[in-house]
């Protein structure tokens, strides 16, 4: 049965996770607390997988973590009932080379209107390990100063040469995660399916995110910092003590 190999594949992903990953979840987790303590902030960017939604604002999770939003405006909706008489002035490489310019002024834009800047940490969530828009968003976290953990499939981007020769996101890291999912993420061949079935990527990123908030959360209870916890809105009284969580989130930054 399919979901019986699914929680054996999951058990020996966690296995692997920790074994291999644990060293990179001590120096990030101490990246981060270094970070919360003086009031900087941590984000995360997940580039469609699960860690975007896990984290964030849930019910026993850490007011710490933040989500750096960069949606790509498209330009095709900016009069989508006014008709398309006429084709694009651009096309090939000159709309490639010119979408690029307009989405690293963009990032750089959504960097500062999101507040990020030296002194924060991102976390980069990246399957591939590359992607123009991704590497974009690792440059510009460089040249602004902020401090770069890249979670991605190690043997995926390794086996994939970017058009152009383009840097890929490892090479912008401070701290480098492989989430052990295989090349091309998807697992289990299925009599009857032309496509292997379940992307391993999403779960092998949980396997490593929250035991990382986790880290983060014992460092700095063990420096004397007791970060914000949400509580869950469908007890009573929920809403009203994270109306409370947030406010102090803002004073105090953790």
């Amino acid at each position: 049965m399919l979901a019986e190999k699914f929680y054996g594949y999951c058990e020996k992903l966690m296995q692997d996770v920790k074994r291999d990953e644990m060293a990179a979840m001590e120096k990030a987790s101490d990246m981060i607390a270094d970070a919360v303590e003086k009031s900087y902030s941590f984000f995360i960017h997940d580039r469609g997988h699960l860690i975007g939604g896990e984290l964030l604002a849930r019910a026993g999770g850490a007011a710490f973590v933040r989500r750096l939003e960069i949606p790509l405006p498209d330009p095709t909706l900016m009069n989508p009932n006014t008709g398309s008489r006429k084709a694009s002035r651009l096309s090939g490489d000159a709309l490639i080379a010119r979408k690029r310019i307009f989405e690293a002024q963009y990032i750089d834009y959504a960097f500062d209107v999101n507040g990020i800047g030296e002194g924060d940490v991102l976390l980069l969530n990246s399957n591939s390990g590359y992607g123009f828009s991704a590497v974009a968003i690792a440059e510009t976290a460089k040249r602004k100063g902020v401090k770069l953990i890249v979670m991605s499939s190690k043997i995926t981007s390794e086996a994939i040469t970017p058009e152009g020769g383009e840097k890929k996101l490892a090479d912008f890291a401070d701290i480098l995660f492989d989430n052990h999912s295989p090349y091309g993420d998807a697992v289990f061949e299925v009599d009857g399916l032309d496509e292997r079935f379940w992307p391993a990527s999403g779960m092998g990123a949980v396997y490593i995110a929250w035991p990382l908030v986790m880290m983060t959360v014992e460092k700095l209870l063990a420096r004397g910092v007791s970060p914000t916890i949400f509580r869950s809105v469908n007890v009573p009284g929920g809403p009203q003590q994270n109306k409370k969580v947030v406010e102090r989130y803002e004073e105090l930054g953790y």
